[in-house]
């Protein structure tokens, strides 16, 4: 799998955001013709001209959605980056809030991708989960 962070954008460290967030946008869309390839849809909060919840992303985000299929994107706060921008909370609830994604999506979207991508668990994170199991000697 090759994954493409930051949804393939340039995005800003600091305000302002750049006027046309989204202008190469077809060169990430075009990516999703290849099945190996999926979108971390990182820092996508930090594209918005509009504050919390940040709903002139839902147009851009949707074509991605739309192109790649939800199994193919991964949401990330790019938090070291986006602290500037916005709050974590408002990176994660922007997504959690709104009506466009079903629960489905949603679950996809904000983990069960990240699973399967990257073959991770929290049981393998460290969690409870991980230090009670039992490790070969």
């Amino acid at each position: 799998m090759l994954v493409i962070d930051h949804l393939g954008l340039h995005q800003p460290m600091a305000p302002p955001v750049p006027a046309a967030p989204f202008a190469d946008l077809e060169n990430l869309l075009a990516l999703a013709a290849y099945d190996n390839v999926v979108v971390k849809i990182s820092g996508a909060c930090t594209l918005s001209h509009q504050p919390f919840p940040y709903n002139d992303l839902w147009g851009p985000l949707g074509r991605i959605f739309d192109a790649f299929g939800i199994d193919r994107c991964l949401w990330g706060t790019d938090w070291t980056r986006a602290v500037a921008l916005l709050t974590y909370r408002e990176g994660v609830e922007a997504f959690r809030a709104t009506d466009r994604l079903s629960s489905g999506d949603l679950a996809a979207l904000m983990g069960g991708t990240l699973q399967r991508v990257y073959g991770w668990s929290p049981a393998s994170a460290g969690g409870p989960a991980a230090k009670n199991r039992s490790r070969p000697r």
